[in-house]
């Protein structure tokens, strides 16, 4: 199926906008939980916390997101947590956007693409539904990626980060902005691949923390989902969230991680605390949408 039409129909049937984070940040992970498992258990501590995030979580959410350095950092414990996670949000009806911002270009952009959407000859490796990609090397770096058609790429456009503006808001000589640039690139791929719902299967990364950008920016994106990181621990601004929305209160997903996976003063004691949190951020968004 369509990629972009999907998602908006989950969007539709979920009355939802959220998409999960899986973080794991060792720090935060509460110690009465990790007391349980002894230093050669790593692997199945963290399986065990996220996919419990997930269930706890999946009626509200859209999309999940692994961090995919955040579960490497751990080595192989790591890796294989992390496949297995992925498995576990599939069988339980859930959609996987791997958070991995690859990006090269030729057949080195292709491998990264066999890795997590598979190809005519290999399986994947970490099976996704979608992936985020760096396009700062152009259409060689991009195009390996949007060859597997019914699947979704997010291109970082405008990040998030306070330094962003230190490259994307350089101005060029026809008088966008670098990021405005890339943008218009996201754009033309997803208008290429634009399916029933409008949307196409290239979308961007545009953060919640600079409304001016996010409103000039949907409009230049006009058939491309935008994957809005930055709400919650990061101080995402609110109008910055409804402005990345259109008309309907479609083509935006709002990411939250630690919000979710590990709410504020919470104490291991079961899942309730972060099903909790997830309902609030779901609401929240939704309050958000244009009227």
């Amino acid at each position: 199926m369509h990629f972009a039409d999907e998602i908006i129909e989950l969007c539709r049937e979920k009355g939802s906008r959220l998409v999960v984070g899986l973080d794991p940040h060792w720090s935060l992970i509460p110690e009465s939980f990790k007391n349980k498992y002894s230093p050669d258990q790593r692997e199945s501590l963290l399986f065990d916390y996220f996919s419990n995030v997930v269930d706890a979580s999946i009626k509200a959410a859209v999309m999940f997101k692994p961090q995919s350095a955040f579960f490497e950092q751990f080595g192989q414990s790591g890796y294989r947590a992390l496949q297995r996670l992925i498995a576990h949000i599939h069988s339980s009806g859930g959609k996987v956007l791997m958070d991995a911002k690859r990006n090269d270009i030729g057949t080195t952009a292709s491998a990264y693409a066999t890795t997590y959407f598979g190809s005519d000859t290999l399986p994947p490796v970490l099976p996704s539904d979608a992936l985020t990609v760096n396009g700062y090397l152009g259409s060689d770096g991009l195009l390996p990626f949007q060859k597997c058609l019914d699947r979704g790429i997010f291109v970082l456009v405008k990040t998030s980060n306070p330094s962003s503006g230190e490259l994307q808001d350089l101005i060029l000589n026809d008088g966008r902005s670098v990021a405005e640039a890339v943008a218009d690139k996201v754009q033309e791929m997803a208008l290429s691949t634009q399916g029933r719902s409008g949307y196409g299967n290239a979308g961007a990364v545009v953060g919640a923390t600079y409304p001016d950008h996010m409103k000039a920016l949907r409009r230049r994106l006009k058939n491309a989902l935008l994957l809005v990181p930055g709400y919650g621990a990061q101080g995402g601004d609110d109008a910055a969230i409804t402005a990345s929305f259109d008309g309907e209160g479609m083509g935006a997903l709002i990411n939250s991680s630690r919000g979710i996976c590990f709410p504020k003063d919470f104490e291991f004691n079961g899942f309730d605390a972060v099903r909790s949190a997830a309902l609030h951020a779901r609401n929240h968004i939704q309050s958000l949408l244009p009227n």
